[in-house]
């Protein structure tokens, strides 16, 4: 995953088996299943699932493979 689901950013980070985060608009997404899913991060640390209406856009971008790069 190399872009954020939410705002396209490229400064994304692993954070966990099928998790990232962005700097850019500090939230979390879990990528599997066919589905995205994201998450806002608190203020005490917590995270909370955010709903969206862009449900069909989120699950055409969780079946898109990670590209990985030749050499």
């Amino acid at each position: 995953m190399n872009t954020c689901p939410l705002c396209g950013a490229r400064e994304v980070g692993r954070i966990g088996r099928e998790r990232y985060y962005c700097r850019e608009c500090c939230h979390e997404w879990t990528k599997g299943g066919g589905e995205v899913k994201i998450y806002e991060v608190l203020s005490d640390g917590s995270v909370e699932q955010l709903t969206t209406d862009h449900d069909r856009f989120f699950q055409a971008y969780a079946q898109c493979g990670e590209r990985r790069r030749a050499g």
